[in-house]
C-alpha cells in the first residue's frame, strides 16, 4: 500500500505535516478528512534514488535507534540526542542525524525530519515513528525498532560466520593446487595431471567470479529481488532462506500491530520489509481478505513460507487477545529454525570441500611421486 506525505490544514487553519498509508490519493484525502484535516498537498513516497544502489544494512540502523532509545529514556531532548549522535558516532547516519537535529529543534516532527534527508529507511520505519509521535509512544517505538534491527544485524553476522569455513576450505584447495602446479612446472614435468590442474583452476576462478557477481547482484536494490526469487526455489538451500523471510515478516508485523497499525496496512508494510516479491504480491492480494473480516491467522496461513505451527500460534494468540506476543514468539521460532539451517549448510559444504581437497592432494602426491621417480630414473640412466 502506498505511503503518502501530506500537508493539511486543521480547524484552526494551522498547517500539519506528516505521512499516512492509503490505497490512493482519494483514500488519503478521505482519511485526512476523518481526522478533521483538509489536504493541501499530497505526495506519494517513491523508492530511493537510483544512486542509492545497495540495500541498507541493519547494523547502522540498530545503533541509531538504540542510541535514540537510551537517550530519550534518560530524558535528553530529542534534538540534543540527534546532535550527540552526529558528533560522536562514526556511522552512515551521521548526516541524517545532524539534519534531523536541526529540524527537530525548529519544531518539525522527527518522522518529517528524517523523511527530508532522503535516506532510504525501510518502508515501515517512518510510518511507525509517526504513529509513535501521535500516540505518545516514541520511547517504545525506538525500543522496538532497535530490537528489530539488532535481530536483523545478528542474522547478517550469523550468515557471515556460518560461511567462513566453506570459504576457507575453498581457499586452501586453490592454494594446494597452485603449490603443486608450481612444483611440477619447476621440475619440467609434462604429466597429464598438470593440464587437469590448470583446467580445474580456471573452473574455480570462474566459480569465484560468478559468486562475486552474485553477491553484488544480491546487495544491489534493483536486482536483489531476482536473486531472492532464485534462492527461494533452490531445493534444500532455500529452506533456511524461506524461514528467514517468514521470521522477518512476523517480527515486523508484531512491531506494527503492537504500535496500533490496522492489520491490512501492517500486512503490506511487513511484507515490504522482507524485500521478497512473492511475499509482497501475496500481501497485496490478501489484504482484501482482512478488509472483508477474515481472521488474521487464516490470512497469514495463506502467505508463502508460513509453517502450520506458526499459523496455530497466531490462532491461539487471536483467541487469547495476545496476537502481538504470539507473532513475536513465532518470529523467534522461525529465526531459531533459520539459524539452525544456516549453521548446518556451511558445515556440510565444508566437509564436502575438505574431503575433495584430501582426495585431490592424495591423487596429486601419487602423480608427483611418479614424476619424481621418473625424473631421478632419467638422471641415473644418463
Amino acid at each position: 500500500m502506498p505511503v503518502y506525505e501530506y500537508e493539511a490544514r486543521d480547524k484552526t487553519g494551522q498547517i500539519r505535516r506528516g505521512i499516512l498509508i492509503a490505497v490512493d490519493p482519494a483514500d488519503a484525502t478521505k482519511r485526512l478528512r476523518d481526522q478533521d484535516l483538509i489536504a493541501v498537498k499530497l505526495k506519494e513516497q517513491r523508492p530511493a534514488s537510483p544512486l542509492a544502489l545497495f540495500r541498507v544494512p541493519a547494523r547502522p540502523l540498530a545503533v541509531f535507534f538504540r542510541h535514540l532509545y537510551n537517550t530519550y529514556r534518560s530524558g535528553i531532548p530529542l534534538s540534543e540526542s540527534l546532535q550527540l549522535f552526529a558528533e560522536t558516532e562514526h556511522s552512515p547516519l551521521r548526516s541524517v542525524a545532524a539534519h534531523a537535529a536541526k529540524r527537530v529543534s525548529e519544531g518539525i516532527p522527527l518522522s518529517q525530519s528524517l523523511r527530508e534527508t532522503g535516506y532510504d529507511f525501510p518502508m515501515f520505519v517512518l510510518p511507525l515513528i509517526e504513529a509513535g509521535e501521535k500516540g505518545g509512544r516514541l520511547e517504545q517505538t525506538f525500543g522496538h525498532l532497535a530490537q528489530h534491527f539488532e535481530q536483523e544485524a545478528e542474522f547478517e553476522q550469523e550468515f557471515k560466520r556460518g560461511t567462513i569455513f566453506a570459504k576457507a576450505y575453498m581457499g586452501c584447495s586453490i592454494l594446494a593446487m597452485l603449490l603443486v602446479l608450481s612444483i611440477a612446472s619447476s621440475l619440467g614435468s609434462n604429466l597429464p595431471v598438470l593440464s587437469t590442474l590448470k583446467t580445474g583452476l580456471k573452473i574455480l576462478g570462474a566459480i569465484i567470479g560468478l559468486w562475486i557477481l552474485w553477491r553484488i547482484l544480491a546487495m544491489t536494490k534493483g536486482t536483489a529481488k531476482y536473486t531472492d526469487l532464485v534462492l527461494m526455489h533452490i531445493p534444500i538451500i532455500s529452506i533456511p532462506f524461506q524461514k528467514l523471510m517468514a521470521a522477518r515478516f512476523a517480527r515486523t508485523m508484531a512491531l506494527l500491530y503492537s504500535s496500533g497499525f490496522p492489520p491490512d496496512a501492517g500486512l503490506e508494510l511487513a511484507a515490504q520489509s522482507t524485500g521478497n516479491p512473492l511475499i509482497m504480491s501475496a500481501a497485496e492480494r490478501l489484504k482484501l481478505n482482512l478488509q472483508r473480516g477474515e481472521k488474521f491467522s487464516s490470512v497469514v496461513g495463506q502467505m508463502p513460507f508460513m509453517p502450520p505451527l506458526v499459523v496455530q500460534m497466531l490462532a491461539t494468540g487471536e483467541k487469547s487477545g495476545n496476537l502481538d506476543e504470539s507473532m513475536t514468539k513465532a518470529a523467534e521460532f522461525l529465526e531459531s529454525e533459520a539459524k539452525t539451517g544456516f549453521k548446518a549448510m556451511p558445515i556440510v559444504a565444508g566437509f564436502a570441500l575438505y574431503g575433495f581437497m584430501i582426495l585431490l592432494l592424495v591423487y596429486l602426491i601419487i602423480q608427483m611421486a611418479g614424476a619424481l621417480a621418473g625424473f631421478y630414473q632419467g638422471i641415473m640412466s644418463q
